[in-house]
């Protein structure tokens, strides 16, 4: 959830590679990945840029959910 200020709450998504405390108390967080973390890196290489703007376009073309039991007992 991204926001710039009172009743400005968006639908944009980030996953980050880097510690981001500028974030901190400014965005709901929640997730983590947990597999495919070299598809996060192949993203963020050939797609990405240090400001943010893509370089190509990038499309999730598939996603689910994982039954809680499944990855409970993976997340250390």
């Amino acid at each position: 959830m991204a926001n710039s200020g009172t009743d400005s709450n968006g639908s944009q998504f980030y996953i980050t590679t880097i510690k981001t405390g500028w974030l901190d108390g400014e965005h709901v967080v929640f997730g983590r990945v947990i597999q495919g973390m070299d598809y996060v890196y192949a993203i963020e290489g050939g797609a990405g840029t240090y400001n943010g703007k893509p370089r190509k376009k990038v499309l999730i073309t598939d996603s689910g959910e994982i039954p809680k039991e499944k990855w409970d007992g993976e997340i250390q």
